[in-house]
């Protein structure tokens, strides 16, 4: 014999295998390929890859705003009003002072150029005007007492500047 046929007789002879199924057949592709799409779908909507990227927020930093208080309106001051000093009416007659006629009546006084009645009589001055003090007082030979005083209301200039008997003229305000 041969050394090839002890060899074949040492080997036994491989038969191809047969694979059997026991009745029961592979799973089918196509469910597998619906899940993986259904995955893939789902992932997709929730990361859309082709989606711009939204910009990025940017970050708010609160500030204050200081406020100032609203405060009530200061007072205006008033001035208090200064009482106007009620003018006293003086007790005697002074250069410079006001005089009333009073008491010469329906006669009236006379207005005369010098202190006495031998002075020419200027005009007739009625109760109530007021004359202004120029000089005085001068005594006259009988013992009256004259004031030297101006009208202010004349107009006449001759007979604007007087003299009259002190008896008739009271110490008044202008």
């Amino acid at each position: 014999m041969s050394d090839f046929d002890t060899q074949d007789d040492y080997y036994e002879e491989e038969v191809p295998r047969q694979t059997q199924t026991k009745g029961r057949r592979g799973l089918p592709l196509w469910p597998l390929l619906v899940i993986l799409l259904l995955i893939l779908a789902v992932f997709i909507t929730l990361w859309n890859p082709f989606a711009p990227s939204p910009l990025p927020t940017p970050e708010i930093i609160p500030t204050l705003t200081p406020t100032l208080p609203t405060l009530p309106p200061l007072p205006t001051p008033t001035p208090t009003p200064r009482p106007t000093p009620t003018p006293t009416v003086p007790t005697e007659i002074t250069v410079g002072g006001y005089v009333k006629v009073v008491g010469a009546g329906a006669a009236q006084l006379s207005y005369r150029s010098g202190p006495g009645l031998n002075y020419a009589r200027l005009k007739l001055v009625e109760d109530g005007t007021i004359l202004k003090v120029l000089g005085g007082p001068e005594k006259d030979p009988e013992g009256g007492i004259w004031w030297r005083l101006e009208d202010p209301a004349e107009e006449n200039q001759n007979v604007k500047i007087g003299w009259a008997a002190e008896e008739f003229l009271k110490p008044t305000l202008p």
